[in-house]
This record gives C-alpha cells, sequence and structure tokens, in this order.
C-alpha cells in the first residue's frame, strides 16, 4: 500500500512538474491586446503585424524572445530613432506590447 501511494505521489508530482513546464508564456487574451495596442501605437514604424522592410526600423519578428529587459526598457526609454513611450503608455500597456512582440504575433504560443 505505501509503495502504490508513493508511486501516486510521484505521478503526481511529475505531471504538475510537465505541465509547469508546458503553461504559455503568453495568454491568448494579452497577446490579442498587445496586438491591438501594436496597431494603434507600433505599426506606423514596424509594420502591421511587424511585417516591414527592416532597413530603416528594427524588425520586431526577429527580435530575441530571451530579451523581455531589453523590449520593456527600449520601449520605456526609447532607442535610437524610437521615442520613448514612457509618458504616452503604461506599463500594462508595454508588457502587452512584449505579450505580442514576445510570442511572435501569437505564433509562439
Amino acid at each position: 500500500m505505501k509503495k502504490l501511494q508513493f508511486a501516486l505521489v510521484c505521478v503526481a508530482a511529475l505531471n504538475g512538474a510537465a505541465h509547469a513546464q508546458t503553461s504559455p508564456r503568453f495568454t491568448t487574451a494579452a497577446v490579442d491586446q498587445g496586438r491591438d495596442q501594436f496597431h494603434r501605437t507600433c505599426s506606423q514604424c514596424h509594420g502591421r503585424n511587424m511585417v516591414n522592410a527592416g532597413t530603416t526600423t528594427y524588425d520586431l519578428r526577429k527580435f530575441p524572445v530571451d530579451q523581455e529587459e531589453r523590449f520593456l526598457n527600449s520601449v520605456t526609454h526609447g532607442k535610437g530613432n524610437m521615442p520613448s513611450f514612457k509618458d504616452a503608455l503604461s506599463p500594462e500597456q508595454i508588457k502587452l506590447l512584449w505579450a505580442y512582440v514576445g510570442s511572435r504575433g501569437g505564433k509562439e504560443l
């Protein structure tokens, strides 16, 4: 009986660990809200759905998805020709933009 209980505990623990590893980084709702914000704020320069030639503005489809802080800092404080959005967008709106960009436009959910 103790072996069976131990086995069940192990299975439950492994199942929880597997679920934690496969949980999406972003919710569909956050990506959708980020897409809407992107189209209102960023698409003029970075292109609709992040599609642009990448010659005059950064191609956000290539932004490293493991560099959230870099993204948040660039949007908040500006970088190069890109202005700061700290007075135009709330931190929550900027995080939603990251959900959109960091999920490759929802393709990596």
